[in-house]
Order: structure tokens, then C-alpha cells, then sequence
């Protein structure tokens, strides 16, 4: 008895001790994104209903978390505070896993394990990302600033400037691009709280994005104006270059641009609220909307990269539509026009000596219909998802996690 007891405090310290590791290593307070999805995890443990017990030992440690960060980073850290409920939330979950009886452990790990996604995952990508700068020192995006000048000028300088001359649109933008881990994890808890016909988990697609963008990242290598151009963003768009476009050499930044996983990934969240109700509904637009204008504002990203996000979304949702077979021809039409255009785009944008240089009109043509094919074959394939009568989510395939009701306390 006294070694299991023994046991159970070494790990609860174990818990402890990588959350203020994770927390001062991060520098949490700094780092919005990473904030944002520590956040997240705090509404995942919302929506399981924990109980009195359970919250007064989050809002503890949560209190000592801030406390701990404010003492050794010298400041009190009090913007990021929703993600020291985040990881107040971990820290209860995993107590409650490692004290809980053996009816209860399993559901608290499960519960902790899926509020841990979010900010592990963005952990991950970011190691994942700095290699990419390694491997590919120089970048493609003096042909993604030239194929931009052809749409008619260039969006992300545009952009930029009515960042700079409106500081609350600005400001808004930021919170909504730096928001998005926290959008995807209310998106989770949203499908798993919603006893309705679905096309699949929204985590598997969400899953498919982030690795099929971080393979193309690596295929299409380019960091976006502001990385490239330096102090000349936003006021000072060079004049693009003519054909043949060759390669550039930039700095450390993440090849992340082509295509845009941001738009992707809010896109997603938006295909996927049909059930929420429609206030959610309205806010998962907004969000597409804030973030589209982010990427450019900031200078992360071309307007061909947010294009090209579309049929990639597309991709994601038909690989990750576990709701219908194979065999449906609106899944094999969403995942083969998807594989097919973002390829088209990747393959026609490497060409040093594009053959549709100068023919703006048409390569705008090109574009939108891309991305309203995409759109159009997506609602289908949910239409047909409707249609088939897709089991309500609180009966799933085995093996998916649909979450508990309620975190034990």
C-alpha cells in the first residue's frame, strides 16, 4: 500500500513538473499560438461537465501555475491566463487519472489524453516546421510574388497597408489567426456534443491537414512577402520579376506558405458546423473571413496560397469522410478533384517560365473554379452523407473516441 502511494505522488509530481517545464520553456505569455491552444484544452474539459470537486482543484492549480510563471519570468503573465486554466485543466485530469479508482482512470486518462492534443500537436509542428527551414534554404517565392502581380497587384502589400492604417482591424485579425487552435478544439468538443448524423470526425480531417500541408511544405518550399522582402512589406512592393522566376535564399523562417493550412483548417471548421447552431455557424464564418485577411496582412502568405487551400480542405475532408464508403462516387470526386488540383497548382506554379504568364484573366478563371468546384463537390458529399442517414455521433465506429460525459472529480 505505502509503495503504491508512493508511486501515485512521483507521478502526480511527474505531471507537475512537465507543465511548468512545458509552461517556462514556451514562454507562454509570448507565445499566443501556442497560449491559444492550451486554451483549447481548457474548453475540452469544459464541455465533459467536471464537477465542483474537479473545478476547484483546476482554478488552484491554475492560480499556481500564473504564479509560478510570474515569479520566474519576472512578469505576471496575466493575458495568457485562459491558457493557465488550460493547463490547469491537464494538471486536474492527470491528478484525477493517477488518484481515481480503477471504474474512473480510464475515463479521466482518456479525457487528458484528448485535452493534451491540441498544444502537443502544435508542439510538434513547430519542431516539425524549423526543420523545413534546413532542408530547403532556398524557397519558390519570387514565382508566387510574380503569379500574385498577375491577378492584378499584390494582395498580401494591400493588405498589409490597411493593417497599418487601422490598428483595431489589426488587432482583431491577430486574435482571430492566433485563435485558431482554441477554434479547432471548440470545434471537437462542438461534433462530440452533438447527437446528430456527421460525416466523420472532425480530429481525422483536422489530422490529414496538418500532415498532407507539412508534406507539401516540404514539396513547395516558401515563407510568404514579409520574410522575403523585409522592411519594403508593406509600402514597398518590388516590381515582380519576368519569367524564367528562379529560386531565392531567405532565413530561418518555417517553409509554411504553399499551400495556406491556416485557411484549411478554418475551412474545415466551417464545412463541419451544418449541426451547430447557427450563432457557432456565424462565428466559424467569421473566423474563415478573419483569418484570410490575417495571412495576407501579415505578410505569412500569397493570395494563390490561400486558393489552393481550397481543393487541399477538400482532400483532408474526403480522406477523413469515415461516414461514406469508398465506393460513393462524392468521395472519390472530393478526394481525386482535390489531389488532382492541388498537384495542378504545385506542378503549374514550379514552372520557371509559366505558359500562362500575362493572361491574368484567365488564371483568375482558373482559380475560382478550383475553389467552387471544391466547395460545390464538399456540400454534395455532405448532402449524400444526409441522404445515407449517417448513425447519430453518440454511436461510432469502434475505436473512436466520442468523449465522457462528464471528468470525473
Amino acid at each position: 500500500m505505502a509503495i503504491r502511494f508512493l508511486g501515485r505522488v512521483i507521478a502526480s509530481l511527474a505531471i507537475l513538473v512537465f507543465l511548468v517545464g512545458l509552461m517556462l520553456h514556451f514562454y507562454l505569455a509570448a507565445y499566443a499560438y501556442l497560449a491559444s491552444a492550451f486554451t483549447g484544452s481548457l474548453a475540452i474539459y469544459l464541455w465533459t461537465r467536471p464537477s465542483v470537486r474537479s473545478l476547484a482543484r483546476t482554478l488552484l492549480l491554475s492560480a499556481a501555475f500564473g504564479a509560478i510563471y510570474g515569479v520566474v519570468h519576472s512578469v505576471p503573465g496575466v493575458g495568457a491566463y485562459p491558457a493557465f486554466l488550460g493547463l490547469g485543466s491537464l494538471g486536474s485530469l492527470g491528478l484525477a487519472a493517477v488518484w481515481s479508482g480503477p471504474s474512473q482512470r480510464q475515463t479521466s486518462l482518456d479525457t487528458c489524453l484528448t485535452a493534451s492534443m491540441f498544444p502537443l500537436f502544435l508542439i510538434l509542428s513547430g519542431f516539425s516546421l524549423a526543420v523545413t527551414s534546413v532542408a530547403h534554404p532556398m524557397t519558390y517565392d519570387l514565382f508566387l510574388y510574380a503569379f500574385d502581380e498577375q491577378l492584378g497587384g499584390q494582395p498580401s502589400f494591400l493588405a498589409g497597408q490597411l493593417f497599418a492604417r487601422f490598428g483595431a482591424l489589426r488587432q482583431m485579425c491577430y486574435v482571430g489567426y492566433e485563435a485558431l487552435p482554441l477554434a479547432m478544439a471548440v470545434a471537437f468538443a462542438m461534433e462530440r456534443s452533438r447527437p446528430r448524423g456527421h460525416l466523420s470526425s472532425i480530429m481525422p480531417a483536422f489530422a490529414v491537414a496538418a500532415a498532407g500541408g507539412f508534406l507539401l511544405y516540404n514539396l513547395y518550399p516558401a515563407v510568404g512577402p514579409v520574410h522575403v522582402f523585409g522592411a519594403q512589406f508593406p509600402y514597398s512592393p518590388p516590381a515582380a520579376g519576368l519569367p524564367p522566376f528562379r529560386l531565392v535564399a531567405v532565413g530561418d523562417a518555417p517553409r509554411n506558405a504553399m499551400p495556406s493550412v491556416h485557411i484549411a483548417m478554418a475551412l474545415l471548421i466551417l464545412w463541419n458546423s451544418r449541426p451547430w447552431p447557427g450563432v457557432w455557424r456565424v462565428l466559424a464564418g467569421a473566423l474563415l473571413a478573419i483569418t484570410a485577411l490575417a495571412t495576407l496582412g501579415f505578410g505569412e502568405h500569397y493570395l494563390v496560397d490561400l486558393f489552393v487551400a481550397v481543393p487541399f480542405a477538400l482532400l483532408a475532408q474526403g480522406l477523413a469522410a469515415s461516414g461514406v464508403p469508398w465506393r460513393n462516387t462524392g468521395r472519390i470526386a472530393c478526394v481525386g478533384t482535390g489531389a488532382l488540383a492541388v498537384l495542378a497548382w504545385l506542378t503549374y506554379l514550379r514552372l520557371p517560365s509559366p505558359p500562362l504568364a500575362g493572361r491574368g484573366a484567365l488564371i483568375w478563371s482558373l482559380l475560382l473554379g478550383s475553389a467552387a468546384a471544391s466547395v460545390i463537390l464538399e456540400s454534395r458529399l455532405q448532402r449524400a452523407v444526409v441522404q445515407a442517414g449517417v448513425p447519430a455521433l453518440g454511436r461510432v465506429n469502434e475505436g473512436e473516441y466520442t468523449g465522457p460525459l462528464r471528468a470525473p472529480g
